[in-house]
């Protein structure tokens, strides 16, 4: 094992003020700050009335790799590059998935490295490959993992294997695996599913306050870090309608396990991250943060090219309409759900590229391009619309004279989307993509960013046309049976555009107050005593600079299957 310097709490001699981040994917004060009144975060109440709290503004969209790129690095997804979990790529009707590779400007962990600081960085998402820092980086769920958390996955993969051997892994697939479920499954399959995973999710609490509690063991005196827990973001995701009894999307049969699964994950996190805070050393800063909130979402699911279709700005192929897409679908998803994680990935694998490939395909078959001018990937994650433009799309179809007058019209039908029955609006927002983000990479997002309605506070879902049931229209109401969420039913919890934002102890005055989740990172590095430029190399404004120093290669094919599965498994792509 790496020499250890001192304790955890030592101090540190780089000269740099410690810091310790506690990152609570998709939290929310909705839920932790009556927990906290009720003393069942006492952790996170006695950080509070020693610090500030405020919520924190998550990007557009709220979604977790360009929040959490954002968070890294200081400045937005059209600075940085990182969008969603995929990429439409350049001139094709076909999607790649998103590494840290793909990631532009100098991350916080990378500057506290480069002035001497030792740094600790566990479960971070979009950091795979992992970069080289002084100390040890895990990446997040997004690594391509089957059994667990690999050392290849880790920045110093003979510290990792140390560290595991003494506690385990970072991370296991349990609920990507067996305990995940099937999103095709039968509705009491998914029921079983429910009654068991908030269990599974107090245990991965367990593991990972384990293993960095072992981590800050391993590495001695640490100026950063930073501990992702994504548990309170899965809870919201799988259990919000239980928590919440006035959800439409509310069982109230629910039994007890699943009714108090919101409330025991958070308590759980509060306990891990008072046990980290104590090791860590409470004299030093720290900082509690997530990179998006959390809600209930409504009982209906929206289809955007339905809706374009019916707009006249989509076409479909006659011959193909419902069939192309939906045997692609069916061919994926009967290898994701017939065969054993292991030997699902190696069907992947051994179609080279398959995954990606296929979820092209599932995307955007079936279209007839010379007669389509608009149309939406219809993914959660960035809802958003392209314009078949002529001369950047393979086969597009809008004049680049026409493109501003097709773009304004499409946003003015956006905005005119109404629920059926003259109910209130689909569609929140509609824009520009240049009125949503500035920077080099702003092409790589959709021509109109959408941001979707909510109704009477729940959130509508996006998911893909179901062509093959042109009854459904371009807005569905699930029925009861589909209330807990699966594939093309969306999630019962979704995303919010606010998460938390907690500062206390020794330097954190300065950063009490954020417009933003891209005002943490700079805030953070000054509390420490770390400058930050953004006109220095690296910084997020050279285009030139394509990901983090020393992160190299796209995934592999076998890489890229494990990710799709993970991804899918968590309800993140169809």
């Amino acid at each position: 094992m790496s020499s250890r310097p001192g304790s955890p709490g030592a101090a540190p001699r780089s000269g740099l003020r410690r810091a310790l981040v506690l990152a609570l994917d998709g939290a929310t004060w909705d839920v932790a700050e009556p927990l906290m009144a009720a003393g069942r975060m006492p952790n996170l109440a006695a950080l509070a009335a020693a610090g500030r709290r405020k919520p924190l503004p998550s990007t557009v969209p709220p979604m977790t790799f360009p929040a959490w790129s954002s968070f890294m690095t200081g400045v937005g997804p059209g600075r940085h590059g990182v969008f969603d979990f995929t990429q439409k790529e350049p001139g094709a009707y076909r999607v790649r998935f998103v590494h840290a590779g793909d990631r532009s400007g100098e991350s916080l962990f990378a500057r506290v490295s480069a002035a001497g600081g030792r740094v600790l960085v566990l479960g971070m998402p979009a950091c795979h490959p992992p970069e080289p820092v002084n100390g040890l980086l895990v990446s997040g769920f997004d690594a391509p993992v089957s059994t667990g958390s690999d050392p290849s996955r880790a920045s110093d993969p003979a510290l990792y294997r140390d560290i595991a051997a003494r506690v385990g892994p970072w991370m296991t697939p349990d609920l990507a695996a067996s305990d995940e479920p099937d999103t095709g499954a039968a509705s009491a399959e998914r029921a079983a599913f429910h009654e068991r995973a908030r269990a599974t999710l107090l245990a991965r609490i367990a593991r990972k306050r384990d293993f960095t509690l072992a981590a800050l063991d391993a590495l001695g005196a640490v100026e950063l870090a930073v501990v992702v827990f994504a548990e309170s973001d899965t809870v919201a995701h799988h259990y919000w309608r239980d928590h919440d009894p006035h959800s439409p999307r509310h069982d109230p049969g629910a039994g007890d396990a699943r009714k108090s699964a919101v409330v025991d994950v958070y308590t759980a996190l509060d306990a891990a991250c008072g046990e980290i805070r104590a090791r860590f050393g409470a004299d030093a800063a720290c900082f509690v943060v997530s990179d998006h909130g959390a809600g209930g979402a409504s009982r209906r699911v929206v289809h955007l090219n339905r809706f374009l279709a019916d707009a006249g700005l989509l076409a479909r192929r006659r011959a193909a309409a419902g069939r192309i897409d939906g045997l692609a679908r069916a061919a994926r998803d009967g290898v994701v759900r017939a065969l054993p994680p292991r030997l699902a990935q190696w069907a992947f694998r051994r179609a080279r590229g398959a995954a990606a490939r296929w979820e092209s395909t599932v995307r955007f078959a079936g279209h007839d391009w010379a007669r389509t001018a608009a149309f939406s990937e219809e993914t959660n994650t960035q809802p958003g619309v392209w314009i078949n433009l002529r001369g950047r799309e393979a086969e597009g179809s809008v004049a680049p004279a026409d493109y501003e007058r097709v773009r304004t019209e499409l946003v003015d039908a956006l905005l005119a989307w109404r629920l059926p029955g003259g109910g209130g609006p689909v569609v929140a927002r509609a824009r520009p993509r240049e009125e949503v983000y500035e920077g080099p990479f702003v092409e790589r997002a959709p021509d109109v960013v959408v941001e979707l309605a909510l109704e009477d506070g729940y959130a509508h879902s996006l998911v893909p046309t179901p062509w093959n049931r042109p009854a459904n229209g371009s807005v569905h109401t699930l029925a009861d049976a589909e209330l807990a969420g699966a594939r093309g039913q969306g999630m019962n919890g979704t995303h919010r555009p606010e998460g938390i934002w907690l500062a206390s102890g020794d330097g954190s005055a300065s950063a009490a107050n954020l417009a933003s989740i891209v005002d943490a990172a700079p805030a953070i590095a000054r509390a420490m005593g770390v400058p930050w430029r953004l006109d220095a190399p690296d910084a997020g404004g050279d285009v030139g600079d394509r990901g983090p120093r020393g992160v190299a290669a796209p995934y592999t094919a076998e890489e890229e299957a494990q990710v799709a599965a993970r991804l899918r498994a968590l309800g993140y792509i169809e």
